[in-house]
């Protein structure tokens, strides 16, 4: 079994095919978004104009996500964001991966992946950069995983832009909210 990327062909088989970063990233972008959502509405909720350290922030949602991916790939083989853009993640025998492999893999994503939340952009390049030459990322390869793309129908990809815009609108409209309730906190407006 090869550590490339694959696809599944008609008659359900596995096939190694191209592999597929920008897939990878977008699914990723949609389950940060998703956290950094329901964290933006828990601000709102509980701590109305309270400003918080963005890069503890970042690194505690981010670390909080890859136990929550972890057990979502163990449990569902895929998350929210992969389930959106039709990817699942299999060990080399084509089953889920246990609950170590899970955890394993999502901390190797979150430490080398997207860089604990704080140095993504490099991160994300140096993953990038591995992905399209090597054919295979660290965290995959050290975890005996590989990645599944199922073919997308045009309504997924849809669906998939639709949430994309849906989340960054939102993630800003409860920015903005906070914003407006810290600056009357501070007497900054009325």
């Amino acid at each position: 079994m090869s550590l490339f990327d694959g696809e599944y062909d008609s008659n359900n088989r596995l096939t190694i095919i191209e592999i597929k970063p920008w897939t990878r990233f977008w699914a990723r972008t949609v389950d940060i978004y998703i956290v950094s959502t329901i964290i933006n509405a828990m601000q709102l909720i509980f701590f109305q104009g309270t400003l918080f350290d963005s890069m503890l922030l970042s690194l505690g949602s981010s670390f909080i996500w890859a136990l929550a991916e972890a057990h979502l790939i163990y449990t569902w083989g895929t998350t929210p964001g992969k389930w959106l853009f039709n990817t699942e993640v299999k060990t080399y025998n084509l089953k889920k991966p246990d609950l170590f492999a899970s955890i394993k893999r999502s901390i190797l994503v979150w430490a080398l992946g997207t860089g604990m939340g704080i140095f993504s952009s490099i991160t994300y390049l140096i993953s990038y950069f591995i992905l399209t030459r090597r054919g295979y990322t660290i965290w995959d390869r050290y975890t005996e995983c590989v990645v599944i793309h199922k073919k997308m129908s045009e309504n997924r990809v849809l669906a998939a832009v639709f949430v994309i815009v849906g989340l960054i609108i939102v993630n800003l409209a409860f920015g903005f909210i906070n914003a407006i309730f810290y600056l009357k906190d501070a007497g900054m407006i009325q």
